[in-house]
């Protein structure tokens, strides 16, 4: 199921400096997959920035079939752990562990207690990327001294698995215990620059003003401005939407996998079963007539 989105991902080179600038802003697909799961707060606003994490890992990607999954585990945290996925063509599905977190949801914390108590101080991480029947798996950790962030585990993988010098912000707010407004930023540094341009663009980088722009849903000139980067080339536009590959035919063929005993158990209840779809929330009523034909 592919839903309209005015979502969109922009990529520039900046020849003076030797960096390149991606900006995304992926509102309206965070909003979907809030409202499929039915999140609640916290982990639709925790969910909305892993969106924006998939999208910036989907710049990685550079064949049509392949996709790019980021596995999370918060072993101290309440929301248990996520996964978000991103295709080639940046079609984005997910989810959160746990969809519902009352002590958060009705709780009146600050921010940083917010995402403290939601994730923890540490997570266990895994990049896989497929294509076709393959796969690769990236397995690292990340910690922080106050609270880990979707940023922080973006900046471990990019920096420290596939050693590239990038900057990495994503910013989600809530409106009313709704998504808002999802957006994130990444600048990388090429080899190619001269060794003091990392430091002097992460000054500017982790600058207030950035991050108000950002906020403001601001485009790829007025915050390459803002870091100093100079004139955009080979600027490089894409739409970004949710999207899932589930259908109810799929549901059947992984029924038809079961042991006859189990298939024979549901006929036994007597009644239609619901499956739901893990990775988007979308549900599927299965009959028995169906689960009868199966057998």
């Amino acid at each position: 199921m592919v839903l309209n989105s005015l979502d969109r991902i922009v990529t520039g080179y900046f020849p003076e400096i030797q960096a390149r600038l991606t900006v995304a802003n992926v509102t309206d697909t965070a909003r979907t997959l809030e409202r499929n799961h039915l999140c609640g707060p916290t982990a639709g606003l925790i969910q909305a920035e892993l969106v924006g994490g998939a999208a910036l890992l989907g710049t990685l990607l550079e064949r049509p079939n392949q996709a790019i999954s980021l596995r999370l585990i918060f072993p101290d945290g309440l929301l248990g752990g996520a996964t978000i996925e991103c295709t080639s063509g940046f079609t984005i599905r997910g989810y959160t562990r746990q969809k519902v977190i009352a002590a958060l949801d009705e709780a009146t914390c600050s921010d940083e207690e917010l995402f403290l108590r939601a994730l923890g101080k540490k997570a266990q991480c895994g990049i896989v990327i497929t294509e076709g029947t393959s796969a690769s798996n990236t397995l690292f950790n990340a910690s922080s001294d106050t609270s880990i962030s979707i940023t922080d585990i973006l900046e471990e993988y990019f920096c420290t698995s596939l050693q590239r010098s990038a900057l990495v912000q994503v910013s989600g707010a809530t409106k009313n215990g709704y998504v808002s407004c999802v957006h994130a930023l990444m600048c990388e540094i090429l080899p190619e620059a001269d060794a003091d341009a990392f430091i002097r663009t992460r000054k500017r980088f982790e600058a207030p003003e950035v991050l108000r722009l950002l906020d403001d849903g601001a485009g790829l000139t007025e915050l390459a401005d803002a870091l100093g980067l100079g004139h955009a080339e080979d600027i490089q536009e894409h739409p970004v939407s949710f999207a899932c590959s589930c259908s109810s035919e799929r549901v059947i063929n992984m029924l038809s996998a079961l042991p006859k005993a189990d298939l024979e158990a549901m006929i036994a209840e007597g009644r239609p079963h619901d499956i739901f779809c893990h990775m988007c929330g979308k549900g599927f009523t299965i009959t028995l007539e169906q689960l009868k034909g199966l057998l």
